[in-house]
């Protein structure tokens, strides 16, 4: 061998050996980067080669010497595909769901599996979730969706807000991008102030909350909305009753920016579908809209900043036979939130927000004529980190300030065209401090539990009502799941909650007419102590559910009466009663997909029993928003690639009301006569609804469907609010009162166009 073939060989032989020594045996899991979940058959090909593997069901994949040199590419329908080289693999790989416009297939049923969450009664919904909603007034409603799940109802038509396992509307949080959300509903909740083009995905739960929420009893539901896009795309629709527009624009690589905005007509079609009993009658107006605006900045590849402004509106008119009755409520939220990821493991958040709700009404309701506004202000703090590695274990650590400021009711008002003199309420202020820890671990195989507890110090500062008050609070939080087979597990849950703010109601009347009040020496925080026992099963595409539930409430309040009186008293601290209730039920669901078909049926049977030393001389008696009964089915029928069906039946007890027996005057003043608490109940509600879509053939990169709904489809009469009438005059000594009955919409054809481009 002469010298250049020895060179030739040393020189080819460190190449060998350098490239083998280069050459190693990788496995790593990919998961989801929303739910934190692995993600199954997701495809890793060595770039440039035919090589290649697929993830297993718990999205972990294996390849065998692969160069540091070389990148992998991540793919998989539905996810961002993402491309990483070798020698930057470490942890775990996280893919973002990518949101696709309005052809987005995703095998699923309504509610979120069960299964996989430690947490009892927890729910994520993506968009793909929404996109299986039947149509409702053209509409896909996200928080419509929350509501069909079992224990949760809509409050009543004519009032706002969801009622989850026997409490109010002011129990449950509702985050927008970590913005706390005062009002969630538009009239009578037909429509949610949720546009649910804007949303990414939604997490809900009634029981076993993250400790990083707090101040409220009953419910979280926290909401994302979308994030940027890789290209510029707009979907929107264009209907009867209503025109919304979204837009998800690439401004360039950093920057995006999303837009959405809807806004109803009904004023326009109401004679050709309204009467004098509905909202759509002669002498009525009502309208609302919407606008929400969203500027995200890539700082650098670990950090990112959010700014999200969101705007609500509505406005109600009834002028029917001389009335005078004028509504208005809404919200105005602006916040901006950091993120950064240290590691494939630690991350941070920071949001700084401010959250503001104003709802003022009038009314000539004999003997009075009034009107009166109330206002709910938010500005708050909030920090974690997340120490999240998937299967292994879970720690978020953060903190919370909130400055809160509250106008309980301003009030006008006249008797006889005499000016009523009232003390009108200054405007509470308190400050509430938060620091909490929430730890989520595998104690087995079979066994993971979730513990959180949260700290909370409350300031109230002092006005001419109240004196300045301290409450320091903790809030313990467990959850257990036993999954015993692969497709069944059982699931456990204990919470205590405190809320520091008080709902009193004017129940005599269907109107969103909510006053909140703090907490005070005399009116302690609420409190509740919630027991869950649940039960999941999974097969071929058929989900079941249950779970009982027992809550007790302490520290309750409600009117005395819960009249249009008590907007007329000096110190509305003077008509809030304390007591408690107690609230338990049985809750089962089931979902099955078929084929084309996917079908789910949801039963609550409940009972929430308030107690009141001054109400009903101490006996029990049904709360307000007490819903024995409540019962709700949707279908989902896929004919062919163009068409499609939906179906939604709802069936609820009817809300509980005291009703005014009469007005006797008593030293020449009217004092409206009341039967007890809570005799009377709303008549049942039902109601059926109906839609087909059809899809037009695509058109390049414009897309369409044409939507035609049925509301109400047999046109039952379910009542929008109750007033009364009365016959006589103030020289009489007793007047008698009339019950009459408004509804909220007839049986109402509506025919949406829906595009994207």
């Amino acid at each position: 061998m002469n010298k250049a073939q020895l060179v030739c060989l040393i020189l080819f032989s460190v190449f060998l050996n350098n490239n083998i020594a280069a050459q190693k045996s990788i496995s790593f899991q990919v998961i989801d980067f929303d739910t934190n979940y692995p993600i199954q058959d997701v495809s890793v090909q060595i770039e440039k080669t035919k090589r290649g593997a697929f993830t297993n069901a718990k999205g972990i994949f294996n390849l065998n010497n692969v160069l540091d040199t070389r990148s992998l590419i991540f793919s998989k329908i539905g996810y961002t595909t993402q491309t990483i080289k070798v020698s930057d693999l470490k942890g775990v790989i996280y893919l973002e769901p990518k949101i696709s416009a309005l052809d987005e297939v995703v095998i699923r049923n309504f509610s979120s599996s069960q299964l996989k969450r430690v947490v009892p009664d927890q729910i994520y919904l993506s968009k793909g979730d929404i996109e299986k909603l039947p149509f409702i007034l053209g509409e896909k409603d996200v928080i419509k969706l929350i509501q069909y799940t079992p224990g949760v109802q809509q409050a009543t038509e004519g009032q706002s807000g969801l009622l989850v396992r026997g409490g109010n509307g002011s129990m449950n949080l509702t985050l927008l991008d970590n913005i706390y959300l005062h009002n969630t509903s538009h009239l009578g909740g037909v429509f949610s102030a949720i546009n649910s083009d804007f949303v990414q995905a939604l997490e809900f739960s009634k029981a076993g909350f993250d400790a990083a929420y707090g101040g409220r009893l009953s419910s979280v539901t926290n909401i994302q909305t979308l994030k940027p896009s890789d290209s510029t795309y707009f979907e929107g629709s264009l209907g009867l009753l209503s025109t919304k527009l979204t837009g998800n624009i690439k401004v360039n690589e950093t920057n995006s920016l999303l837009l959405s905005g809807r806004r109803t007509y009904l004023e326009i079609f109401k004679p050709f579908f309204g009467d004098d009993t509905s909202v759509l009658g002669k002498d009525k107006n009502y309208f609302l809209y919407d606008f929400l605006g969203k500027h995200s900045l890539k700082l650098s590849p670990k950090s990112n900043l959010e700014t999200t402004f969101y705007l609500t509106k509505d406005n109600f008119k009834d002028h029917t036979k001389g009335r005078s009755r004028n509504l208005e409520w809404g919200n105005v939220l602006f916040g901006t939130t950091f993120k950064h990821q240290f590691s494939s493991i630690l991350s941070s958040q920071t949001t700084l927000s401010n959250s503001y709700y104003e709802f003022s009404f009038g009314d000539n309701e004999f003997p009075y004529d009034y009107n009166a506004k109330s206002t709910f202000n938010v500005l708050s703090l909030k920090h974690f980190f997340l120490w999240d590695k998937p299967n292994v274990y879970s720690l978020k650590i953060g903190a919370d300030f909130n400055i809160n400021k509250i106008l309980p009711k301003r009030v006008n008002a006249r008797i006889d065209e005499v000016p009523l003199e009232i003390l009108n309420q200054e405007t509470f202020s308190y400050d509430d401090f938060s620091l909490y820890g929430d730890l989520e671990w595998p104690i087995s195989q079979k066994t993971k539990v979730k513990a959180g507890l949260r700290a909370t110090s409350f300031f109230s500062k002092k006005n001419a009502v109240v004196d300045r008050e301290h409450y320091f609070v903790i809030e313990p939080r467990v959850s257990f799941k036993y999954q015993f087979k692969e497709n069944q597990a059982f699931k456990m849950s204990y919470q205590r909650l405190s809320q520091f703010i008080h709902q009193a109601s004017v129940t005599s009347f269907s109107l969103p007419a909510d006053f909140f009040v703090v907490s005070s020496n005399n009116l302690k925080p609420q409190v509740v102590n919630q027991y869950s026992l649940g039960y999941a099963f999974e097969e071929n595409g058929l989900q079941l559910n249950s779970a009982l539930y027992y809550k007790h409430v302490s520290n309750y309040t409600e009117f005395e009466n819960g009249s249009v009186n008590n907007l007329f008293s000096n110190n509305i601290y003077n008509d809030i009663l304390v007591g408690k209730f107690d609230s338990y039920g049985l809750e089962f669901s089931v979902s099955k997909k078929i084929n084309k078909l996917t079908a789910q049926f949801a039963l609550t049977l409940s009972n929430t029993i308030a107690e009141f030393d001054e109400i009903n001389n101490g006996h029990s008696f049904s709360a307000t928003f007490d819903r024995p009964i409540n019962v709700n089915s949707i279908a989902h029928y896929k004919l062919n690639d163009r068409i499609e069906l939906g179906a939604l039946f709802l069936f609820t007890s009817g809300q509980n009301y005291t009703r005014p027996n009469d007005v006797r005057i008593i030293n020449e003043r009217p004092i409206l006569n009341f039967e007890s608490k809570n005799a009377s109940r709303f008549p049942n509600y039902h109601r059926l609804d109906l839609s087909c879509t059809y899809a037009f053939k695509h058109k390049g990169k414009w897309k369409s469907k044409l939507n035609l709904t049925l509301y109400n489809a047999y046109n039952n009469k379910n009542p929008f609010q109750i007033y009364f009438s009365t016959e006589g005059d103030i020289d009489d000594t007793f007047i008698e009162i009339t019950e009459n009955r408004d509804n909220l919409f007839p049986i109402l054809p509506t025919l949406n166009w829906l595009f994207s481009f």
